[in-house]
């Protein structure tokens, strides 16, 4: 048994974070949208561009958010 010691918060080793930064980056940050549902919109629409793009790197090209409402 090996045990491994992992930081508290490692924005580095986590691949979500990595999709959260490019989404804000590209999308949330410094938006003009007047409701939540208009920057959802935007939001989804971001992902699922960003889904089918081949030069996205591996942790981004394949993110599953699905609406549940």
């Amino acid at each position: 048994l090996v045990l491994h010691f992992l930081p508290p918060y490692c924005p580095q080793g986590n691949r979500i974070e990595r999709v959260w930064l490019d989404l804000h980056a590209n999308v949330t940050r410094n938006h003009r949208c007047r409701t939540m549902d208009q920057l959802m919109v935007r939001v989804h629409a971001y992902l699922s561009a960003r889904n089918v793009q081949r030069s996205a790197s591996p942790s981004l090209r394949r993110v599953d958010l699905r609406r549940t409402s």
